[in-house]
């Protein structure tokens, strides 16, 4: 497989693929043009590179758990996707498409290396950047954002509903969209800092304006507004939303032992060449008799390598 392969991709602690004879150094000299990509709690190098790790330990460790929740004082509050995890494996995606354009040019493959630890860490981006400037601490703060206002979610009369005001333009189109114009002549709130000075009385003012209509309602006047906002959906909503449906975000593909399934779409549409899922995730070993029969195994060879438990055919 390594021979003839462009890619290797593995997720193990630091030194399980050497052990079993498959790190790169070995595999890079029977094909020199491999690229072999390693993802692992920490990376390979570094006091922390023999720990095992999850997407909590990485949120907690990356400074993400300490930005996120209400307040500060609170108990820390994980991201409810694991976004290290995700991040880990869009990084390692980039990484090798990078190693691959570099492989085009010289005929050299290399070795990258990745981390759950660095992609938490990469998501904190505005928050080091303002601590790196600044020297205070970032804090957690719910919805809100720590250089606009009002940007948050607000609870409306059937729901909750996200809109963004922080420059002038908008909080004077969200003023008229909430009948309240007399806001954008309350001093307290004259300017962006003014209102994140003033925050607390900001919302006090706000909270009733938006509790006092539905969702749709406040939608409907925000979008005449031309004011950026959205509703805050749940998985089953979301999944129902005519924009999640137009750009096929839920298709319906077919699963070997489960039938129909929904399933996600990519979130990349291609003008050349456009993506579209077949089938729905493979069986464990489902394709394995046919990568190998590609590789010039017989049946016979297949068969007596999975009785030998070497490989899994479904």
């Amino acid at each position: 497989l390594a021979r003839d392969s462009d890619v290797v991709i593995e997720n193990f602690r630091k030194g399980a693929m050497e052990r079993l004879g498959l790190g790169y150094d070995a595999l890079a000299k029977e094909n020199p043009a491999l690229i072999y990509a390693a993802i692992s709690g920490f990376g390979r190098t570094g006091p922390y590179a023999d720990r095992g790790g999850y997407d909590l330990v990485a949120q907690a460790m990356s400074g993400l758990m300490s930005i996120t929740g209400e307040s500060p004082g609170r108990a820390p509050v994980k991201i409810g996707s694991p976004i290290c995890d995700l991040n880990a494996g869009m990084l390692a995606a980039l990484g090798i498409v990078s190693a691959y354009v570099h492989r085009l040019k010289t005929g050299r493959g290399q070795f990258l290396d990745t981390s759950l630890f660095e992609a938490g860490i990469s998501a904190t981006f505005h928050q080091s950047a303002m601590y790196f400037a600044t020297g205070v601490t970032p804090q957690p703060l719910g919805s809100g954002h720590p250089l606009s206002a009002p940007y948050q979610a607000y609870a409306t009369k059937d729901g909750w509903i996200t809109v963004g005001a922080g420059n002038q333009a908008n909080w004077s189109r969200l003023c008229a969209a909430l009948d309240a114009p007399e806001l954008v002549d309350d001093r307290r709130f004259a300017t962006n800092d003014d209102r994140l000075a003033n925050l607390d009385a900001l919302n006090a003012e706000l909270d009733p304006l938006f509790a006092r209509r539905s969702t749709d309602a406040l939608m409907d006047a925000f979008e005449q507004a031309g004011l950026p906002a959205g509703p805050v959906l749940d998985i089953a909503e979301m999944s129902r939303d005519p924009q999640v449906l137009a750009r096929n975000m839920t298709p319906e593909v077919t699963h070997a032992r489960l039938g129909k399934v929904r399933t996600l779409g990519s979130p990349i549409k291609f003008s050349e060449t456009p993506t579209n899922l077949r089938s729905g995730a493979p069986l464990l070993g489902q394709h394995t008799a046919e990568i190998m029969r590609g590789l010039g195994y017989s049946d016979a060879d297949i068969d007596r390598l999975a009785e030998d438990g070497a490989v899994i055919v479904a």
